[in-house]
C-alpha cells in the first residue's frame, strides 16, 4: 500500500480488489476472453463472459473470485460479496478471496462483517500492512479507539514514516482522551503544514467538529495543492452542502464520480440535489448507484424514494430530521411583538380556530432564502385558513465567524447581531430582500424560541389545534419539499373541517 504521501487520508485503504486468476493455458475461449477484458478495465462486458464461463465451469473458485471484482469494479458490492462467499466454499480459507471479501464489506458500509474477516487474516498474517491498516480503520469508524491502539501501538517506532499509521494511530489516542501523545503523532503529519494530505487531515478533523466554514477553507487548500487525491472533493462538497452551497456541492460531488464512479456519498448528495431540483432523469442513476453500493443505507433507499414520489407525483416519505422536535411533540409557546406591526403574536392565539405554520430563519440562511418564494406561495395559498409566523434567528452565516460561500459569491455580508435592535434591523432587510408576504416576529437576544424548537439554522412547523407537532421539516432544497408541505397543512385542514361538522 502506498504511504499517505501518494493517497489522501479518507481513500488510504480503498484499494482495487483484482483478479485473482491468471490467464491459464488449459482456459477455453470464453474464460481466456473474460479475463482480457477484466485486465484491460472493460468489467462491464467482463462480467457477462464470466456468467458464460461459469455455466462451463461452476466449481472454479477462481472464476467466482474474478466476477466478484468485477462486480465490484462497478459498485455492485452485495453481488461481489455473493460471489466471494461462494468462491470460498470451493476455496477455504483462500487469503486473496477473503482479502477482497473484507473490501467488499468495507465498501458496501458493512463495517462489522470487514473488521471480522481482517481479524482472522491478520491473526494468519501479522506483518500484512494492507490487513493492518485497513482494520485500524474499520475500529476508527466503529469508535473502537483502545483496539486501534492496542493493534498500532507496538508498531509505532517501526512505522514512525508512515503518514496513514500516523494519522489511525493519532486519532485514535486523542479519541480516547490520550491527547498529548495522540497530538504528538499527528503532528508528524502537520509538519509540512503545505502538503495537501497535512490541510486533508485539518479540514476533515474540522468537519468531524462541524466546524464547516473552516472546513470549506482547509478543503480548498488541500484540493489546490494536490487536486488528485481522491475523496477530497467529496469531502468538500459535504463541506460546502453544510454550509447551504448546494452549487457548489454538486460541482464538487461531479468532480469526484469522474474519477472515483462508486463514492457513496458524491452518488448519493448528488442524486439527493438532482431529484430536489427535479432532474429526476438525472437524479436517478446516482442515486442507484448508491444504494448499489451500499445496499443497507437508509440514507440512500430514503432518497430515492423521495425521487420516486416526487417524479410520480406522491406523498413524499416523512422528514428524517432527528434533531427536530418529533410529530406529535408539544410545540413550545411563545409570546413576541409583530415586527413592523402592533399587537404581539403568541402561539396560543394562533392556534385558537386554525392550524399554525411557524417558520425560523435568517437572511444569511442560503437554505432559507431558496425556501423562501416558496413558502410565500404557500401563505398565499393557504393564509385565510391557516396561521403563519416566521421567527426571525440568530444569523447563519456571518462576516465574523461563519460565512459561506453561497453569501459570498451572492455579496451577502450581514454582520453578527449585537443588540435586539439589530435583530430587528436584520430582519427587515430579510423582508425587503426576499420580499416576505407573512408576519414576522423577532426571537429575543436569549435566542430562546430558537434553541427550544431545534431551528436553527432554519426550519419550519406544523401545529395542530392542540397544540402538537404534525410534521415539520428542514429548510434548504436537500430536505424542504413545498409540496410535502402543502400535502400536510390541506390534511390538517381536513380533519379540521372533520371535526367542525
Amino acid at each position: 500500500m502506498a504511504h499517505i504521501r501518494t493517497k489522501p487520508l479518507s481513500a488510504l485503504l480503498l484499494f482495487a480488489a483484482l483478479p485473482l486468476w491468471p490467464q491459464s493455458q488449459d482456459a477455453d475461449t470464453i474464460c481466456a476472453h473474460a479475463v482480457e477484458l477484466h485486465r484491460s478495465g472493460d468489467v462491464e462486458h467482463a462480467i457477462p463472459e464470466y456468467q458464460k464461463c461459469l455455466v462451463l465451469r461452476p466449481d472454479v473458485p477462481e472464476l467466482r473470485s474474478n466476477l466478484g471484482a468485477a462486480l465490484a469494479g462497478l459498485g455492485r458490492y452485495t453481488d461481489a460479496i455473493e460471489q466471494y462467499l461462494r468462491a470460498l466454499r470451493l476455496a477455504p480459507g483462500n487469503p486473496g478471496l477473503r482479502l477482497n471479501l473484507a473490501l467488499a464489506y468495507y465498501k458496501s458500509g458493512e463495517i462489522a462483517k470487514a473488521a471480522t474477516e481482517l481479524e482472522s487474516l491478520h491473526g494468519e498474517q501479522p506483518n500484512n500492512s494492507n490487513v493492518i491498516l485497513l482494520l485500524a480503520d474499520c475500529y476508527l469508524r466503529s469508535g473502537e479507539f483502545k483496539r486501534i491502539i492496542d493493534l498500532l501501538g507496538p508498531l509505532e517506532e517501526q512505522r514512525r514514516d508512515d503518514q496513514a499509521f500516523a494519522y489511525l494511530l493519532g486519532m485514535a489516542l486523542i479519541r480516547d482522551g490520550q491527547v498529548a501523545r495522540g497530538q504528538s503523532i499527528v503532528d508528524r503529519i502537520l509538519r509540512d503544514r503545505d502538503s495537501g494530505e497535512a490541510h486533508f487531515l485539518i479540514a476533515t478533523a474540522a468537519f468531524m467538529n462541524h466546524d464547516f466554514p473552516a472546513a470549506v477553507s482547509e478543503f480548498q487548500k488541500a484540493i489546490q495543492i494536490n487536486p488528485g487525491m481522491t475523496s477530497v472533493e467529496s469531502w468538500y462538497g459535504q463541506a460546502l452542502l453544510e454550509t447551504g452551497d448546494a452549487d457548489g456541492a454538486a460541482a464538487a460531488f461531479r468532480k469526484e464520480l469522474a474519477s472515483n464512479p462508486n463514492d457513496f456519498e458524491s452518488n448519493e448528495k448528488l442524486g439527493a440535489i438532482l431529484s430536489a431540483r427535479r432532474k429526476f432523469d438525472e437524479a436517478l442513476p446516482y442515486l442507484q448507484r448508491a444504494v448499489l453500493v451500499r445496499p443497507g443505507s437508509s440514507e440512500a433507499r430514503a432518497a430515492l424514494a423521495r425521487l420516486d414520489a416526487r417524479a410520480g407525483s406522491q406523498p413524499l416519505p416523512a422528514s428524517a430530521d432527528s434533531d427536530l422536535l418529533p410529530a406529535g411533540a408539544v410545540a413550545p409557546g411563545f409570546d413576541l411583538p409583530r415586527f413592523g406591526a402592533s399587537g404581539r403574536a403568541t402561539l396560543a392565539e394562533m392556534l385558537r380556530d386554525k392550524p399554525a405554520i411557524v417558520m425560523f430563519g435568517s437572511y444569511t440562511c442560503p437554505q432559507f432564502r431558496s425556501a423562501a418564494a416558496a413558502l410565500n406561495t404557500l401563505y398565499e395559498r393557504y393564509r385565510d385558513r391557516a396561521q403563519f409566523v416566521l421567527v426571525y434567528v440568530h444569523e447563519a452565516h456571518t462576516s465574523e465567524n461563519w460565512q459561506s460561500t453561497v453569501n459570498q459569491r451572492q455579496g451577502i455580508d450581514v454582520p453578527s447581531e449585537k443588540s435586539l435592535e439589530e435583530k430587528g434591523q436584520h430582519a427587515a432587510l430579510c423582508i425587503r430582500k426576499l420580499d416576505l408576504k407573512f408576519p414576522v416576529v423577532v426571537d429575543n437576544m436569549d435566542r430562546k424560541i430558537e434553541s427550544a424548537y431545534g431551528a436553527w439554522p432554519s426550519a419550519v412547523y406544523l401545529v395542530g389545534g392542540d397544540g402538537r407537532v404534525l410534521w415539520r421539516s428542514r429548510l434548504g432544497e436537500q430536505n424542504f419539499a413545498p409540496e410535502e408541505m402543502g400535502a400536510a397543512i390541506a390534511q390538517a385542514l381536513a380533519a379540521v373541517a372533520q371535526r367542525t361538522r
